[in-house]
């Protein structure tokens, strides 16, 4: 099992594909993790098949990763230096990045500290930003109580109970989100969720606009945690940058393959297939190839 030495602690990482094809690296969500990947869709050996060296890893605190104590650790700006100097260690001087969530927030402030160390990004369900962070601090600042006081097993129980809970796990049956919340390690969660929302080094999309690398923002309504206007907020400020805009919260999870074929597509210059939802595609900057039948 791969580990690497980053920053004082150690990163657990996997590689999928040849090293010969063009680096990919996944960057997972809050709480999320390699293990969890395919929960969430994503299935790095799948894209790897595509062609591309995929390089997933758990964040600092996150999975298998070693953690620290200090909020401070978790920031955003924090992360990014975790993930350039985890791209260092292995020896990758530029790759496309794809993020999820916190994932996306990292590979932003990657683009901006580092930029020449980036090719590409993908950006999924970026986080929220400016008003639309205020519930969700609230859910996850009330979480990370949660597993101060009573610890992951208690946490895991009285949160998977919670109607909203109950209704994202209807939604994907084969997610036991209950185990999810177990496998969080208590000294790691709450300094993680604490850093990244609760402090008050935000981020600012304005910033973004010094981001000119080619950048495809996938976005979806009806997601408290992932506002279809941080999507909006982003493409208007970034100037290379396309976003699309999926029917539904579920689009993703009932088209898995689309999701990889978009992926790979998308970081290796190639058209970007069907399953792109493009008639609710906006464009500026270079332009995103057209559509064509996945292959």
């Amino acid at each position: 099992m791969p580990y690497v030495r980053v920053r004082g602690i150690d990163l657990h990482y996997r590689e999928y594909g040849s090293p010969a094809d063009p680096p990919l690296v996944l960057a997972h969500g809050l709480l999320g993790s390699i293990a969890f990947m395919a929960r969430f869709d994503e299935h790095p050996e799948q894209i790897a098949a595509r062609g591309l060296h995929v390089i997933a890893y758990d964040a600092r605190g996150h999975g298998r990763s070693g953690f620290t104590p200090r909020r401070r650790d978790y920031r955003w700006d924090s992360h990014a230096e975790d993930l350039f100097a985890f791209m260092q260690a292995l020896e990758i001087p530029r790759a496309s990045i794809a993020g999820g969530s916190m994932g996306a927030g990292t590979a932003l402030m990657l683009a901006l500290a580092h930029p020449k160390c980036v090719d590409k990004l993908i950006l999924r369900a970026p986080p929220p930003f400016g008003d639309d962070l205020k519930p969700v601090r609230r859910m996850f600042g009330g979480l990370a109580t949660l597993y101060q006081l009573v610890g992951s097993a208690a946490t895991a129980r009285i949160v998977s109970a919670l109607p909203s809970m109950r209704n994202l796990q209807e939604d994907n049956t084969s997610n036991d989100l209950r185990s999810f919340f177990r496998s969080q390690r208590r000294a790691a969660v709450v300094p993680a969720i604490r850093g990244l929302l609760l402090d008050k080094a935000q981020i600012d999309p304005a910033r973004f606009a010094a981001v000119h690398h080619r950048t495809l923002i996938l976005t979806h309504p009806g997601d408290v945690l992932h506002p279809l206007r941080s999507g909006e907020l982003l493409h208007n400020v970034m100037p290379h940058a396309s976003l699309a805009v999926a029917p539904s919260r579920t689009y993703w999870q009932e088209n898995p393959e689309a999701l990889t074929h978009v992926v790979a597509s998308f970081a290796l210059g190639q058209t970007v297939a069907e399953g792109l939802p493009g008639s609710r595609l906006h464009e500026h900057g270079e332009p995103m190839p057209s559509a064509a039948p996945a292959p």
